[in-house]
C-alpha cells in the first residue's frame, strides 16, 4: 500500500467540481453477451484493483488540502442485479453518485436478463482519466478471462509500477523541458485570456441548480449510437482525404450538429460562442507502467454561427487549431494554470464552483477501444471466459451549464457515439433529437467518401 500522496492540481480540480447535483462521476457501460460468473469476476476485480491503488483509495483533508489515503477506506463492490427481461436492461438501474470523502471511486454494478448483460463501470474523474480506466478494464478482463479458463494457462498482464503514482502530475517535464517550452507556451496565453473573456453559452438556456440538489434522474441519463463497419471505415478515409483526423472531423460534425439542434429551438445567435472542451492526453513513453490515473489535460474550441456556415471552412480551422496545440504543446496550458490558481488560497475550489458557463459541451474520443487485450475474438468483438464483449458506451461527466457530454470510442471496427445528458434540462426526445442530427452529420462525411 502507498503512503498518502498529495493530490495533483487536476484531481483536485475533479474532486472541487464534484457535487451532489453535479457528480463529477465517469461510466463505461460493458454490453455483454452472456451472463458473467459471479465468483469469478469477484475474483478478477479484486486482483485488478491491486494493480490500481486510487481506485481504491478515499479523500482526506490534511491543513485543508486534499490527499489519498488508504487507511479505514471499504473495499469496493459489486452490485449484481437481475432482470426478467433482456430489453429492459438500459432502464433497470440507476447509480449513486461516489463520495471520495466516504468511500472509494470505483463500484461496479452488474445487471443480468437472460441471455446478455451489462456490465457498468461506475468511478470518480479525481482517480483517472478515460484511458486510465481502460487500463483497468483491460487487466479485468483478462483476469476474468483467466478464471473461466484456468487450464489454459495465464496470460501475462502489462507490467505496471505503482511508485511512478507519485510522479503522476510531473508529466515527464524536467525544469529543462519546462524552460524550453517557456516560449511556445506565449502563445497558450492568447488562449488563456480568450479563454477567461468570451462568454459561452448552454446549448439549451438554462439556470444551475444548487450544489446540494438531488442528483438528476434517471442517472446517468444517456443514449447512444453505433456505426456499422462500413460506416467507421469511411470516416477515417474522409479523414485521410481532407487531410485532418477523424477526431476533428467529429468535432466538426459536432459542432454542427448543435447549431442545427439550436437552431430548431431559435436559440442560436449571432453573438453566441459554443465552447468544447476537448480532453487532451498527456501521457508519455515513461508513463507506460502507470497505473490508472489523471494524465490529461483539456483544450477548449470557440465557434460562433457564421463559423458553421461553411462546413469545409470549420473542418480547416478546427484542423488548424489542433496541429498549433500539437505543436507547441498547449495541452499543458490547462494544467499550468491549474497549478497557478492552486498558488492562492481556495483558489482551484473558487475556479471549479463558478457561476458562469465555461463549456457549452464535452466531446471526449478515447479511440481504438482495447485494441491490444490478448483474449480470443468473435467479429472483432473480446471473448472473456463464458461471455463476448458486444459493445461499449463512454459516459463522460457533466457540470453546470454543460448539460450534454459526448464520447466516441471505436471497437470491432464500428464507432460508437454516447450523449449522456441531463435529463432536468433535455427531455428524452430532445436527447434523442440531438443525437440524430449528429449522427445525420457523421453520415454525410461518411457517404461523401463513399
Amino acid at each position: 500500500m502507498l503512503s498518502p500522496l498529495p493530490f495533483t492540481p487536476f484531481e483536485e480540480l475533479m474532486l472541487y467540481q464534484d457535487s451532489r447535483a453535479y457528480p463529477c462521476n465517469c461510466f463505461i457501460r460493458l454490453k455483454l453477451r452472456g451472463r458473467p460468473h459471479k465468483e469469478a469476476l469477484e475474483e478478477a476485480f479484486q486482483t485488478a484493483l491491486q494493480r490500481h491503488p486510487l481506485l481504491t483509495a478515499r479523500v482526506e483533508f490534511r491543513r485543508r488540502s486534499p490527499w489519498w489515503i488508504w487507511d479505514e477506506c471499504p473495499s469496493p463492490t459489486i452490485e449484481w442485479h437481475e432482470c426478467e427481461h433482456d430489453a429492459e436492461l438500459d432502464s433497470a438501474t440507476t447509480h449513486r453518485r461516489l463520495d471520495l470523502e466516504t468511500g472509494p471511486g470505483i463500484r461496479l454494478v452488474v445487471v443480468s436478463g437472460r441471455s446478455v448483460s451489462h456490465l457498468d463501470i461506475h468511478f470518480h474523474h479525481a482517480c483517472c482519466d478515460g484511458l486510465g480506466i481502460f487500463q483497468f478494464i483491460h487487466d479485468l478482463l483478462v483476469l476474468y478471462d483467466r478464471q473461466c479458463n484456468p487450464a489454459a494457462g495465464g496470460t501475462r498482464l502489462p507490467v505496471v509500477d505503482p511508485d511512478l503514482l507519485r510522479n503522476r502530475g510531473k508529466f515527464g517535464l524536467t525544469k529543462g523541458k519546462l524552460l524550453r517550452m517557456l516560449p511556445k507556451q506565449a502563445v497558450g496565453l492568447l488562449g488563456v485570456r480568450q479563454f477567461l473573456m468570451r462568454e459561452p453559452v448552454a446549448i439549451i438556456p438554462h439556470e444551475r441548480f444548487p450544489a446540494t440538489a438531488p442528483e438528476p434522474t434517471p442517472y446517468p441519463a444517456v443514449v447512444s449510437w453505433q456505426s456499422c463497419p462500413k460506416t467507421a471505415k469511411c470516416i477515417r478515409q474522409a479523414a485521410t482525404n481532407s487531410g485532418a483526423t477523424t477526431n476533428d472531423l467529429l468535432a466538426r460534425d459536432l459542432f454542427l450538429a448543435l447549431s442545427d439542434f439550436r437552431g430548431e429551438r431559435d436559440v442560436e445567435a449571432e453573438q453566441h460562442w459554443l465552447r468544447m472542451m476537448v480532453p487532451v492526453n498527456l501521457r508519455t513513453a515513461t508513463d507506460r507502467a502507470m497505473p490508472a490515473a489523471n494524465v490529461v489535460s483539456s483544450v477548449f474550441l470557440d465557434r460562433r454561427l457564421a463559423d458553421f456556415r461553411d462546413a469545409n471552412q470549420l473542418l480547416n480551422g478546427i484542423h488548424e487549431e489542433m496541429e498549433l496545440i500539437k505543436r507547441n504543446q498547449l495541452g499543458f496550458t490547462f494544467v499550468f494554470s491549474l497549478s497557478a490558481f492552486r498558488r492562492f488560497p481556495g483558489g482551484l475550489r473558487r475556479s471549479a464552483r463558478g457561476q458562469r458557463c465555461e463549456s457549452s459541451v464535452v466531446f471526449t474520443n478515447l479511440g481504438k477501444l482495447l485494441g491490444r487485450a490478448p483474449l480470443a475474438r468473435d467479429d472483432g468483438r473480446l471473448i472473456c471466459g463464458d461471455i463476448v464483449l458486444d459493445h461499449i458506451e463512454i459516459l463522460a461527466p457533466l457540470a453546470p451549464y454543460t448539460c450534454v457530454a459526448f464520447a466516441a470510442g471505436w471497437y470491432a471496427d464500428r464507432l460508437t457515439i454516447t450523449l449522456h445528458y441531463d435529463p432536468r434540462i433535455l427531455t428524452t426526445a430532445d436527447s434523442q433529437q440531438l443525437l440524430s442530427a449528429y449522427v445525420a452529420r457523421i453520415q454525410q462525411t461518411a457517404d461523401r467518401d463513399v
